[in-house]
C-alpha cells in the first residue's frame, strides 16, 4: 500500500502562488501605452482562459501575443508574455520548455528591478526542478525564493514556499519535517482568510496521512479539499483532488467508489490535454479493476501506465507500474513475464540517481538549517553586546575604557588571525567549487539517464562504453582533486576520458589532437589538476562545437627557451568567445568554470614566488578569416622527485 500512496504524492502537491488571474497591477497598466501592448494584454488573457480547456491553444495564442510583445520592448509586457508561456507548458508537463521561459521573465524583472517577482519566478523553477527529480536544485531555488519574501515581508509568498518545501520532504520520506512544514503555511494562509491556497494544504496534508497508514483522515482531508475547490472551480486542482479521493477509497477497500472517482479524473486529464499525470489515474485504475476481477480491464489500464510514463519519461511513476504489473502477471501464473517486470522494477528503484540526489537534498537541508543557527546566535550575541554596553554605561569612565582597550586587542588578534587564515580558506572553498564544477549535478544527471535510456532500449554495448568512461572521469576527477599538482600524463589522461565522454552524450565527432614537446616527460612534470579541463568545456557548450560537423580542440605544450616554465595552448574552432557574448541574454555573463580557473590562477601567484601567466583571445581578432578561441597559459615547471 505504501508503494500506491507515493504513486498519487508528488503529482497531489501543487505549486502555490503559481497562477494568477491578472497579469498586470494598476501601476503596470497606466506603464501600457501603445496599441501593441494592449492587444497584447488582450491575447494574454485569453490564452489564460483556455489552459482549463486545451494547453494547445494556450500556446499557440501565447505565442501570437510573444510575437507582438517582442515588437514593443517593453520589459513589463515582455515579462507577463513569457510568464503565461512558462506557467502554461508546467501545467502541460513540459518542464525544460517551461523553465525556459521562466528565466527569461527573470531576466526581464531584474532589468525592472522587480524583487517580489524574481521571487515567485525563483519558486517556480524550484517546482519544476523538484517534478524533474533533481531535488538538491529544487530545494536550493525554494530558500533562494524564501530569503527573498522574507525580505520584502510577503507573507503569502512565505507560505507558498513552506507548502513546497515540506511536499519536497515527504517526498523524501522525510514526514515530521513536511507536517512541520504544511503547519507553518496553514497558520498563515488560515490569517491570511486564503482559501484557495488552504485546497493545497489540505490535499498535502490528505497525502501525508495516507502514507502514515491513516486512510480515513487523508480521505477527510481531501474531501474538505474537493469541497473548498468547488467554490474557486479550478478544473486542473480538481483532477489531482478527484484522482487522491479514489486512491484513499482504494485504501479504504472500496474499489468501485474508487473507479467512479478516478473516471471523473481521467475525463478532466484528457480534456485538459495532462500527458504528466494520466499514467496515476492509469495504474490506480489497473489496481482497482485487479481487485473486482476484471482483469482483462486490469491489465490494459497496466500497460497502459507504462506506456505514459515511458512517453513522458516518468521514471518514478514507471518504476511503481512495473512493480505492479509483476504483481499482477504472477497472480495470473506468468512467471517469466512477472520476472521481467520486477527486474525492470528493481532496476530503476536501485538507480544511483536517487542515491545522489537523495544524499545531496540531506545536505543542503543541513547547511541551511545551520545558517539560521549562525544567525539566530549572531542575534543573541548582539542582544549581549548591547546589554553589557548598558551596564558599562553605568559603571566609571575608567572600566569603560579599559573594556574598550581590551576590546580592541582582541579585534586586531582577531583581525590579524583571519588575515592569516583567509587565503588558506579561500583556497579551500575553491577546491570545493572547482570539484563541484567538475562534477556538475546535471551533467552526472544527464550521463546517468543516457546510461539507463541505453539499458532499457537493450544497447548494452554503447551503456557499458558510456559508463565506463563515466566511472573513469569521476575516479579521475575524486583522486586528483585533492592533490595540488598531478603528473602530466594523469592530467591529459583525465582530459581525454571528459573529452570521449561528451563525443558519446552529444553524438558528435569533436576531433581533439595533443600535440607535445618530445623534450617533456610526462611522468615527472606536474601541473594543477584539472586546470585545462574549464576551457575544453566552454569550447563544446559555448563555442557551439557539440552542434559543429567539424569540430576541432587543439591541446599543445612545450617549453620556453630557458626550459623554465611550460606552455599551454588550447585552440578550438568554435563561434568565437566575441560571438558566444553576443548570443548569451545577459552579456555581463561569466562561465563560472572560467571564473574559477582564473581565481586558481591568482592564488596559485599569491603562493608561489614564480607567476603564472595567462591569456584568452579570439582568433577572429587576428585573422579574419579564422573562427575560435584560444587560451594560452605558461605554468613554473615542476618536476617530480624522485
Amino acid at each position: 500500500m505504501k508503494r500506491l500512496i507515493l504513486l498519487s504524492l508528488i503529482y497531489c502537491i501543487l505549486p502555490s502562488n503559481l497562477f494568477s488571474s491578472n497579469f498586470f497591477t494598476t501601476d503596470e497598466t497606466r506603464k501600457v501605452q501603445s496599441q501593441s501592448e494592449i492587444q497584447v494584454i488582450s491575447i494574454l488573457n485569453k490564452a489564460e482562459k483556455l489552459r482549463d480547456s486545451s494547453y494547445n491553444q494556450s500556446v499557440k495564442i501565447g505565442k501570437q501575443a510573444l510575437e507582438l510583445a517582442l515588437e514593443t520592448n517593453n520589459s513589463n509586457i515582455l515579462a507577463s508574455t513569457y510568464k503565461s508561456l512558462g506557467e502554461t507548458y508546467l501545467r502541460q508537463g513540459v518542464f525544460d520548455s517551461s523553465e525556459y521561459y521562466y528565466r527569461e521573465v527573470a531576466a526581464q524583472y531584474k532589468i525592472i528591478g522587480d524583487s517580489l517577482d524574481i521571487g515567485k519566478i525563483t519558486g517556480n523553477i524550484g517546482i519544476i526542478y523538484r517534478r524533474t527529480r533533481k531535488y538538491n536544485e529544487a530545494l536550493k531555488q525554494y530558500y533562494e525564493a524564501l530569503n527573498i519574501y522574507k525580505a520584502v515581508d510577503y507573507k503569502d509568498g512565505t507560505a507558498s514556499v513552506y507548502l513546497n518545501i515540506g511536499g519536497l520532504h515527504q517526498t523524501l520520506g522525510d514526514f515530521d519535517r513536511a507536517l512541520d512544514f504544511y503547519k507553518y503555511a496553514q497558520q498563515i494562509y488560515e490569517k491570511l482568510g486564503n482559501r484557495k491556497k488552504l485546497i493545497n494544504i489540505f490535499i498535502n496534508m490528505g497525502s501525508l496521512y495516507s502514507e502514515l497508514k491513516n486512510p480515513d483522515q487523508a480521505l477527510s482531508y481531501r474531501l474538505r479539499a474537493l469541497d473548498l475547490n468547488e467554490e474557486t472551480g479550478n478544473t486542473q486542482l480538481k483532477s489531482t483532488i478527484l484522482l487522491n479521493i479514489g486512491e484513499s477509497y482504494f485504501a479504504t477497500n472500496q474499489p468501485v467508489k474508487a473507479l467512479g472517482y478516478l473516471d471523473q479524473c481521467e475525463k478532466l486529464r484528457i480534456q485538459l490535454n495532462d500527458h504528466w499525470g494520466m499514467s496515476k489515474v492509469f495504474i490506480l485504475k489497473a489496481l482497482a479493476y485487479e481487485k473486482i476481477n476484471k482483469n482483462i480491464k486490469a491489465e490494459a489500464y497496466f500497460k497502459k501506465s507504462i506506456q505514459a510514463c515511458i512517453e513522458n519519461q516518468l521514471f518514478d511513476d514507471l518504476k511503481e507500474s512495473y512493480f505492479f504489473y509483476s504483481q499482477f502477471l504472477e497472480k495470473r501464473n506468468h512467471p517469466k513475464e512477472a520476472i521481467n517486470y520486477l527486474k525492470k522494477y528493481h532496476f530503476i528503484n536501485d538507480s544511483l540517481i536517487a542515491v545522489f540526489q537523495n544524499k545531496a537534498v540531506k545536505e543542503l537541508t543541513a547547511k541551511y538549517e545551520s545558517e539560521q543557527k549562525e544567525k539566530e546566535l549572531e542575534l543573541l550575541t548582539q542582544k549581549s553586546q548591547i546589554q553589557n554596553l548598558e551596564i558599562g554605561k553605568k559603571n566609571s569612565w575608567i572600566i569603560i575604557l579599559i573594556i574598550a582597550m581590551i576590546l580592541g586587542a582582541v579585534a586586531i588578534m582577531v583581525s590579524l588571525r583571519i588575515n592569516r587564515l583567509r587565503a588558506d580558506h579561500k583556497i579551500m572553498d575553491l577546491r570545493q567549487k572547482v570539484l563541484l564544477t567538475q562534477m556538475n549535478p546535471h551533467f552526472l544527471f544527464n550521463s546517468l539517464t543516457a546510461i539507463q535510456s541505453f539499458i532499457l532500449d537493450k544497447k548494452n554495448v554503447e551503456a557499458n562504453n558510456y559508463l565506463s568512461r563515466l566511472a573513469s572521469l569521476v575516479r579521475g576527477i575524486l583522486e586528483n582533486s585533492r592533490e595540488e599538482f598531478v603528473s602530466l600524463r594523469t592530467e591529459l589522461e583525465t582530459l581525454k576520458d571528459y573529452i570521449g565522454l561528451q563525443k558519446l552524450r552529444f553524438e558528435n565527432e569533436i576531433s581533439y589532437e595533443f600535440e607535445i614537446d618530445k623534450n617533456i616527460d610526462q611522468d615527472q612534470v606536474l601541473v594543477p589538476p584539472m586546470l585545462a579541463q574549464p576551457f575544453v568545456e566552454n569550447a563544446l557548450i559555448h563555442g557551439m562545437l557539440r552542434t559543429n560537423p567539424n569540430a576541432q580542440i587543439q591541446v599543445k605544450i612545450s617549453l620556453n627557451k630557458n626550459l623554465d616554465l611550460l606552455r599551454f595552448q588550447i585552440k578550438d574552432n568554435g563561434i568565437g568567445i566575441d560571438e558566444a557574448k553576443k548570443n548569451r541574454q545577459d552579456q555581463n555573463h561569466k562561465s563560472i568554470a572560467t571564473s574559477i580557473a582564473l581565481d586558481r590562477v591568482k592564488i596559485y601567484n599569491f603562493k608561489s614566488s614564480k607567476k603564472m601567466n595567462f591569456e584568452i583571445s579570439d582568433l577572429k581578432n587576428n585573422d579574419p578569416n579564422q573562427s575560435g578561441t584560444q587560451i594560452t597559459y605558461s605554468i613554473p615547471l615542476h618536476i617530480c622527485e624522485s
